[in-house]
């Protein structure tokens, strides 16, 4: 078990879709940085998750809507390091990457009690708290996960944090519908979206 030193930087590690990125995503996030005393929070947008279909939107543009989403707050940084990853993006592979870039920092992995809910079928779940903490946090409707069988307490804070419940996959629906998206993305995510037609239903000839 990794020394919490009071002097070693503390990263947390937000991986996700982000397709696109929501209000949700970013009053999470805030609240993980804050209750946690985190020194940056990285987002990296996955390429190819392995556990859901595609993303609708490409990389590409997930990563600039992630991007302008946090623009402004110095503390929150997005990574591109999963880009033209081969194959599906393997969060164990990922973690193993940024451990090599932060050699001597403490690495906090932010997950969702849905997603521990299935972890015991993700790839290599048990080398997880190897590099990082597991931080499991609450969501509305969704009940507390139990430990995975050979994860240590130790290893993983579950953490209460503020209830949103809001979707990518709403946000996605309201748009394809023409419905205000108002006040649930930022402002600058929303421009984006609407000058590149992301997620818009096209009109059909002669509607």
């Amino acid at each position: 078990m990794r020394s919490c030193s009071p002097n070693k930087t503390r990263i947390g590690i937000f991986g996700g879709c982000f397709d696109p990125i929501h209000l949700g995503h970013l009053l999470v996030a805030e609240d993980v940085f804050i209750k946690l005393k985190l020194d940056r929070l990285i987002f990296i947008p996955t390429f190819h998750p392995p556990h859901r279909p595609s993303p609708i939107a490409s990389y590409n543009d997930r990563v600039e809507m992630v991007r302008r989403a946090i623009a402004g707050n110095h503390f929150f940084t997005v990574s591109c390091i999963e880009a033209n990853h081969p194959g599906p993006s393997y969060t164990i592979q990922t973690l193993a990457r940024l451990r090599i870039l932060f050699p001597q920092a403490h690495l906090y992995l932010l997950l969702g009690y849905d997603q521990y809910h299935s972890i015991g079928r993700w790839h290599k779940p048990l080398e997880l708290t190897k590099i990082a903490k597991l931080v499991i946090m609450s969501r509305p409707g969704v009940r507390r996960p139990s430990l995975l069988p050979g994860h240590k307490p130790r290893d993983i804070i579950f953490l209460n944090v503020i209830p949103v419940e809001l979707t990518a996959t709403l946000i996605r629906e309201r748009l394809a519908k023409g419905a205000s998206v108002c006040y649930l993305i930022p402002t600058a995510v929303a421009d984006y979206i609407y000058k590149n037609r992301l997620y818009l239903k096209e009109k059909t000839k002669g509607g």
